[in-house]
């Protein structure tokens, strides 16, 4: 009954079958042989029908090992097990119409060879051509058998085949709306996003001109999330007069370092601002000359980096250069984090209002933090020529402590840390400490 309910199509009609009374019957009789030609004459008479019967027929070589397990004694159980045995055998006697055990499929148009005389109560090797050679309590034969009566076969009445099973019955028709094919509908083509346009008003200047701002609309759905994408957009679809430095896109270099929204920062770290009703305005660093458009001339700047001689310094120039490293512990190392990191961008420098005032004189808090991460080094011997060249009324003290270098920088430095400690070293409030290592240990071991 397993395998009758996994037929689809019959299972409308299976609750049917366990109602009528002679099925119950047929399940709780005890002789598994007996069960199994009940059960296809009871299948038969419900079902009409030449294709559900050639389908009932089809399970049916299992029949007696499934009543054994569900209902059938201890005997039955061991007789269901022993039919299993050998499966390729009994799938061979079932094409054939011969082979043990009970029940085949539909006979075959020609007549297999009639078997000799079957010992009584043994098992018959084949179709038989006699009508009642096997006594009672014999085991059906394997295969189709001649006798008029379904009951005492096992299988399906055999004789002369009719006309119905002389030839492979055509497939089933499909019946209930689960065997239709339902046709999916054909996917839409994907709908083109509606433009987002966002209005960016760039400074312009050239040599000779007038300075203006020049207003640009880009499609936000088809430009990338950064400024530096939207100049980039600007210059190659609208405008390629347009001019601005960058390099890297990954907040290294700093050379797309410019004024947007009134904020120093890096064209490439800075994402766009979605809300489309609002206008980014972009300029060059402030209090800078111009070179063109946000091109600004960082000449002085470099010069005034220059100054500090961003460098390592030691005594013994001649021997040391190139012969060996220099020992620097852990706890000296990290004396330079927080310095070592500044990409020397400007963003801080030009976002100080005493280098606007005074930026002939002061350095500012990029190259002041520099100097810094050079006189705090371990490795260095040039402390105190490097104090002294700062000790100026202008170069360091012109830092009022107005922390826009540290709110504006990019890469999250603190310039107005590092003017508080080197202030505190030129007055003698703090002391550089001794390396932890013999910084030229490896250079005596070579010489």
């Amino acid at each position: 009954m397993y395998l009758l309910r996994r037929q689809q199509r019959l299972r409308p009609l299976y609750n049917t079958w366990v109602n009528q009374t002679d099925l119950k019957r047929i399940l709780g009789a005890k002789d598994v042989s007996k069960s199994a030609s009940d059960l296809t004459t009871a299948v038969s008479a419900a079902i009409l029908g030449p294709r559900t019967v050639y389908t009932i027929s089809t399970a049916i070589s299992m029949v007696p090992h499934s009543l054994s397990r569900v209902g059938g004694s201890g005997a039955q159980e061991t007789q269901g097990t022993q039919r299993t045995h050998g499966g390729s055998a009994r799938r061979r006697a079932y094409y054939t119409g011969g082979g043990e055990g009970g029940g085949g499929g539909p006979p075959t148009p020609t007549a297999p060879p009639a078997s000799s005389d079957p010992a009584p109560g043994g098992k018959s090797g084949g179709a038989t051509t006699t009508s009642d050679t096997s006594p009672p309590g014999g085991k059906a034969g394997g295969g189709a058998s001649a006798t008029t009566s379904a009951t005492e076969s096992g299988g399906i009445t055999t004789g002369k085949p009719t006309a119905a099973y002389t030839t492979q019955p055509p497939p089933l028709a499909p019946s209930g709306p689960l065997s239709k094919p339902t046709k999916q509908p054909p996917d839409s083509p994907p709908t083109e996003k509606k433009p987002r346009m966002k209005n960016f008003d760039i400074y312009r200047w050239k040599p000779g001109d007038q300075p203006h701002v020049q207003r640009f609309s880009v499609d936000l759905e088809k430009c990338g999330p950064m400024v530096l994408d939207a100049l980039i957009k600007i210059k190659t679809e609208l405008d390629p007069t347009l001019t601005f430095r960058r390099s890297c896109r990954e907040g290294i270099c700093g050379s797309c370092a410019m004024n947007i929204n009134g904020t120093n920062t890096l064209a490439c770290v800075t994402s766009i601002d979605k809300n489309e009703g609002s206008t980014c305005r972009i300029y060059p660093l402030p209090h800078l000359y111009v070179v063109r458009d946000l091109v600004p001339d960082m000449s002085h700047f470099y010069a005034q980096y220059t100054s500090i001689q961003p460098w390592l310094q030691r005594k013994n120039k001649k021997h040391e250069p190139g012969t060996a490293q220099y020992l620097q512990s852990i706890e000296d190392r990290s004396t330079l984090d927080g310095l070592y990191e500044c990409i020397l961008c400007a963003c801080c420098q030009t976002s100080c209002p005493s280098y606007w005032w005074n930026s002939d004189k002061y350095l500012g808090p990029a190259v002041l933090m520099q100097a810094y991460r050079w006189v705090i080094d371990s490795r260095d011997e040039a402390t105190e020529q490097r104090l002294n060249f700062l000790s100026d009324p202008w170069k360091v003290y012109r830092c009022h402590t107005i922390l826009n270098c540290t709110n504006t920088c990019p890469k999250h430095l603190n310039p107005a840390k590092a003017i508080v400690q080197l202030k505190q070293l030129m007055g003698g409030m703090a002391k550089k400490g001794k390396p932890q290592l013999k910084t030229d240990a490896l250079l005596e071991a070579k010489a």
